[in-house]
């Protein structure tokens, strides 16, 4: 029996260890991996779609929201309204209602996120994206 027991001790110290010394990874190298495209919406019916993106957050990072839901209204080549479904606490937000705005401003999905809020934001982004190229 003690043999076993120090089999498992030493198989749980060695995950320790590995897990102490693994690195975070940057965030500017994370997002770059989740890169947002942008959409040709001249190619894209006008009508209502619906987009939804969870975004799965590095050790050592956090987001505030990490899924989202959007409706997007695509009308002549254009962003039109686009209204953030889930999370609920999220439609009223101010900076999240400039981001929409500057998605709106530019028709593009290459604008600058929330500042503080780099994950939510690109979550946010990544959704419209999705209602737009399904």
């Amino acid at each position: 029996m003690k043999p076993m027991w120090v089999l498992t001790g030493a198989v749980l110290i060695a995950l320790l260890a590995g897990c102490a010394v693994t690195s975070p990874v940057s965030e500017e190298r994370y997002l770059q991996a989740i890169a947002v495209n942008e959409v040709d919406l001249t190619m894209l019916p006008d009508g209502d779609y619906t987009g939804q993106y969870t975004i799965v957050v590095p050790p050592g990072h956090y987001a505030a929201f990490r899924s989202f839901t959007v409706q997007v209204t695509v009308a002549g080549g254009s962003y039109g309204a686009i209204s953030i479904v889930k999370p609920a606490a999220m439609a009223a937000n101010g900076d999240f209602a400039a981001l929409i705005g500057r998605i709106q401003a530019k028709n593009s999905l290459l604008v600058d996120g929330v500042s503080g809020a780099t994950y939510s934001s690109r979550a946010m982004l990544k959704a419209v994206e999705a209602a737009v190229t399904r």
